[in-house]
């Protein structure tokens, strides 16, 4: 038995032709079905069934809505790692104007469960793909296994393998490295490597392999990977470990950037140097506030996006206002005075100065520190000007300031 809409209809007068069927338009309304939402359907893939320790996957597919292509429509990747019986997001991203979508993920050592996600639209439901394993796995992965394992990705193979010499590993930067082969790809180079005993194969993305050549190859500055590069979402960006130093490329520069170091710390400086340049389209409106989702002074906003980018977010507090990092920095760094005996700032640490004069002791800015010397501080600054007196046309800058003026250093846990 279908519903039986009752409507209470009391008339004191009749109702004018005009009354009479906006009242009919509207009952109309009211009894009409409801629109179907379009359908969705939604295709995922992984780029390997199986991984390494410290190697990076792709999650690719692409999303249709009816009969057309699902343009700028969010999808999420899920996670469920094995014996868990809870999913969670580790990545978000948006299709592409085909539909299409690639999020990279660099899993943690452990068999997972993988899906993906298609968020509701004022037009769509929530949609999910089916659920893919991917494996964690142990052992040797030579030159050739990688190449296989990677396909296509890797493009068209544009030399032969190169093996290095006994002499040429002396200068990789690194002892417990006993045989290096590589070989370039259109979209990269593959880098066999035995250290310690044990054999892997590192995939270096194409700017950072451009400039690793450039820079005299795995035997002069860059040394050989030490994993595969991390990519984040952000501006597309990877960053890659060396012996020696550690690498950035992004959408946003033709460049790779790179840090003498192996830790956090350096991937974290060859982030910051990428940005050095960039310049605030209108005031407030940049695209780390974009990131964070404000429209703030965003001084502290850059050095998260930093961390984020660099693919460790735990290195500095996410927040949309300057006060609220502060306390966070507060609460969860390191922090010290600059006359501690105990700590010294090195390159990476952040400073926080107090540039107002009516407030000498509130924290008002923040950098990141590339050096410290003769009462001066170098530093790499967001939301900052060219010139040293602070303007309205603001971006990443480089500038030497005072000690005198710092308020308080702050470590990351590195």
């Amino acid at each position: 038995m279908g519903t039986v809409l009752r409507v209470p209809v009391v008339l004191r007068r009749p109702l004018s032709a005009g009354a009479a069927f906006v009242a009919l338009a509207m009952l109309a309304v009211l009894l009409a079905p409801a629109a179907q939402a379009a359908s969705v359907k939604v295709t995922f893939k992984p780029s390997a069934t199986s991984f390494r320790w410290a190697e990076s996957l792709w999650f690719t597919g692409s999303v249709k809505k009816g009969s057309k292509v699902g343009a700028r429509m969010t999808v999420e990747l899920r996670r469920q790692a094995s014996g868990s019986s809870t999913w969670s997001t580790v990545a978000r991203t948006t299709t592409s104007s085909s539909g299409g979508y690639s999020i990279p993920y660099t899993p943690s050592a452990h068999t997972a469960r993988y899906f993906v996600r298609v968020a509701a639209t004022s037009s769509t439901a929530v949609k999910r793909s089916a659920v893919a394993t991917v494996r964690y796995t142990v052992g040797d992965r030579t030159l050739e296994a990688r190449a296989k394992q990677l396909g296509s990705r890797l493009g068209t193979a544009k030399a032969k393998t190169v093996r290095l010499s006994a002499s040429a590993r002396k200068a990789v930067g690194d002892t417990s490295v006993t045989s290096v082969r590589y070989r370039n790809y259109t979209n990269g180079m593959l880098v066999e490597v035995v250290r310690g005993g044990k054999m892997r194969t590192w995939f270096v993305p194409a700017k950072i392999r451009d400039r690793l050549v450039s820079t005299g190859g795995v035997r002069k500055t860059f040394g050989v990977p030490r994993e595969d590069a991390v990519c984040t979402l952000i501006d597309s960006g990877c960053t890659q470990q060396f012996s020696k130093v550690a690498a950035y490329q992004s959408s946003a520069s033709k460049l790779a950037r790179y840090q003498a170091g192996t830790t956090r710390r350096a991937q974290y400086l060859a982030v910051a140097r990428s940005q050095v340049g960039y310049a605030e389209p209108s005031w407030r409106h940049s695209k780390y506030n974009t990131w964070v989702g404000a429209n703030n002074a965003w001084c502290g906003v850059f050095q998260s996006w930093v961390a984020a980018a660099s693919g460790n977010p735990d290195l500095v507090p996410k927040r949309t206002t300057f006060d609220g990092l502060v306390s966070a920095v507060k609460k969860n760094l390191v922090t010290y005075k600059p006359s501690s005996t105990k700590h010294k700032p090195r390159a990476g640490t952040l400073v926080f100065f107090a540039f107002k004069k009516a407030h000498p002791t509130t924290a008002s800015h923040v950098g990141v520190v590339l050096s410290v010397s003769g009462g001066k501080v170098r530093v790499i600054e967001g939301n900052s000007s060219k010139g040293a007196v602070f303007t309205d046309d603001r971006g990443v800058y480089i500038h030497t300031r005072n000690v005198s003026s710092v308020l308080f250093y702050a470590e990351p846990d590195w």
